[in-house]
């Protein structure tokens, strides 16, 4: 069984790869080892769930409602943006980009769902050119990735 170990034996590389120290902690072992894949596929998706519920009543405050639809991805400095045309774009992404709670929040689910992807790609296939995305539609949130 696949299993994420220790976080205090991840070493850093010079390139700072999180996702590939983060992605080094799967491990075979025993459950008692760390927490099985099964446990993070649940924690991801309850996270995923929490968070949509919490940001559709924060947008709220702001007039945004859903539908429509709206996809988030975050850029390499930390900002969220939202992808494609909404009437509020500048509004919804001035909130998110100025609440500290929801970006660092949104991280977790992103690293979460990023360890989960890698483990469903081949041995030696990474993650160049895939980026990771949240959607928050009317029946709740859902994380994909998209090839740039």
């Amino acid at each position: 069984m696949n299993t994420v170990s220790d976080l205090a034996a991840v070493s850093g590389d010079l390139q700072g790869s999180t996702l590939l120290e983060i992605a080094s902690f799967l491990s075979d072992g025993s459950p008692e080892e760390g927490f099985s894949l099964t446990e993070l596929n649940a924690k991801a998706a309850s996270e995923l769930k929490r968070f949509g519920v919490d940001l559709q009543s924060h947008l709220g405050l702001i007039g945004v409602t859903i539908p429509p639809a709206l996809q988030l991805r975050g850029d390499n400095v930390g900002a969220l943006h939202v992808i494609g045309e909404h009437a509020l774009k500048a509004e919804i992404e001035a909130f998110l980009n100025d609440n500290t709670r929801l970006l660092k929040w949104y991280k977790e689910i992103e690293v979460m769902y990023e360890i989960l992807r890698r483990t469903e790609l081949a041995p030696g296939q990474g993650l160049e050119g895939q980026v990771f995305n949240l959607g928050l539609t009317s029946l709740g949130c859902v994380a994909f990735f998209s090839v740039l």
